[in-house]
């Protein structure tokens, strides 16, 4: 018995898919033996899971891989029609070869009739006019036959490149579960087939649209997703899971830990290991799906979260290609109330003034105040931010709490200049006194919050000595670990506040340091 399974619905992993194909058996009584094609050829054979009922057993299952003909087929058309088109080429050029004599003919006949030495006027014009009509019947001939050759070597030439193809490609690949099933008894059962392939995955990307500072944020989730499973899958019902089942199961333990004199070696050799960002390198080849007529995915989505893994069960059908490209499917909408608008400024590096969003990942709706505990439970991945419908750029979110970008307002103007830089040498040591001072102006008509960082050296010898005044860190959260101060301040409208990093620095007089 030949069956081709249809996929009926699948699960996407972070890496990978569990595929469920369903296909009715016709079970005559006793022994059956079952061919099942239209598998994934790129599944785990260990993975396989079936189920029969009405009293069917599965007695043998082989799993196998089968080279489809149909790429075969194909290939063999394309060679018997560039043989036929190279016959038709040859047709073609003999009747243009026929046409040019036949021209020639003509031009000579007339020409010899016309050297008689009694060659009378009516003749003249007999011969005119023969040659005028049959001249022009051949010209039009020679254009349609060189037009119809160019065309026929064209198109020999794009048959040759496909059968070049065609060969390079080779045969296709399909997943074959030969069975053997014992019935009690005549009758037509549903056959259930599971099985894990890695060639399939998804990966979370967010819309974050902020519409004025003050107000909620609105955070859009999408899932990217691919497959190159070898199959087309229609019409068929997703869950995408956070799960990762090809990782290892097994508990770790722990070996004896021996060491022993380290001997430096010759020669080192480093090696980075570059992470690019494939979300977006692919985005040239996204393919976009939209759902017609649809205002919401928000009632279509149900979203369950267990000890393992969280899912989105998706109640629309989708079809994803095998063919790689990445689609997007829309998993709801989520408004975040909880968010904390501040500009921020780092003046040492850039006097523009950014404006920040201090986001809570919870729920507007939520009231335990946990962020950690949110029903939202995000996923790390890419994402895009619009500020009152324009785009701003992309961030990568991965935390319960994140700090968005969302531009820069020049109505906030800062200013920072070095007014001392005094340098003296009293016996070895070497003092260097600098001064640097920020000043910040607001120009809106409403007070605004705002956080200003700055940077002070920290040494890695004990022989330089860095010493900060009192007025320096007045007002500052100072991180001297790693030398950074935060200032954060509240100005009113036409409001001017200035800070000053005032600093020492003592090191031997010989030294240059830097």
């Amino acid at each position: 018995m030949f069956l081709l399974a249809a996929i009926t619905a699948a699960t996407l992993f972070l890496n990978g898919a569990e595929i469920h194909q369903t296909e009715a058996l016709s079970l005559a009584k006793g022994m059956n033996e079952i061919r099942v094609e239209g598998l994934s050829p790129s599944l785990n054979p260990s993975s396989i899971q079936l189920s029969l009922t009405g009293g069917a057993v599965i007695t043998s299952s082989q799993f196998i891989t089968d080279y489809l003909s149909s790429s075969v087929a194909r290939h063999d058309d394309l060679e018997q029609t560039l043989a036929n088109k190279k016959a038709l080429l040859t047709e073609l050029t003999n009747q243009a070869a026929t046409n040019l004599t036949s021209l020639s003919l003509l031009e000579s006949g007339v020409r010899a009739s016309m050297s008689y030495d009694r060659v009378t006027t009516a003749t003249v014009d007999a011969n005119l006019k023969f040659y005028q009509s049959k001249a022009a019947d051949l010209y039009a001939q020679k254009i349609t036959l060189d037009n119809a050759i160019a065309k026929t070597k064209e198109e020999i030439k794009q048959l040759e490149a496909q059968i070049k193809e065609s060969s390079t490609q080779g045969k296709t690949r399909s997943g074959v579960l030969l069975l053997t099933v014992s019935s009690p008894k005549a009758q037509r059962q549903p056959l259930e087939i599971r099985y894990f392939t890695p060639e399939a995955a998804w990966s979370m990307h967010y819309d974050i649209n902020v519409k004025a500072i003050g107000e909620p944020i609105e955070l859009v989730k999408k899932a990217h997703v691919s497959q190159t499973t070898g199959l087309d899958w229609s019409t068929v019902r997703l869950t995408l899971s956070t799960a990762t089942p090809m990782r290892n199961n097994q508990a770790p333990e722990l070996s004896t830990w021996f060491i022993n004199k380290y001997e430096k070696p010759l020669y080192f050799a480093t090696r980075a290991a570059k992470v690019a960002n494939a979300s977006f390198a692919a985005m040239d080849n996204m393919v976009f799906e939209e759902e017609a007529e649809m205002a919401t995915m928000d009632d279509f989505i149900t979203t369950t979260k267990n000890e393992v893994a969280l899912e989105y069960h998706i109640d629309v059908p989708y079809d994803v290609q095998g063919n790689g490209k990445e689609q997007i499917i829309a998993l709801g909408t989520e408004t975040l109330a909880n968010v904390d608008y501040a500009y921020y400024v780092v003046p040492k590096v850039n006097t523009d003034v950014f404006l920040i969003a201090d986001l809570s990942l919870a729920p507007a709706n939520s009231t335990s105040g946990e962020t950690t505990a949110s029903p939202l439970a995000l996923l790390p991945g890419e994402a895009s931010i619009h500020y009152n419908g324009t785009y701003f750029g992309e961030t990568y979110l991965n935390t319960n709490a994140l700090h968005l970008t969302l531009g820069t307002d020049p109505s906030i103007r800062v200013k920072r200049e070095k007014v001392q830089d005094l340098t003296a040498t009293k016996g070895s040591t070497t003092s260097q006194a600098l001064t640097y001072r920020t000043s910040i102006t607001n120009t809106k008509t409403t007070p605004v919050k705002l956080i200003v960082k700055d940077q002070y050296p920290v040494s890695q010898n004990k022989d330089i000595k860095v010493s900060l005044l009192d007025k320096t860190t007045a007002g500052a959260a100072n991180d001297s670990e790693r030398g950074l101060l935060t200032y954060t301040l509240s100005l009113s409208p036409a409001e001017t506040q200035s800070l000053l990093l005032d600093y020492t620095l003592r090191y031997p007089k010989d030294w240059t340091i830097r």
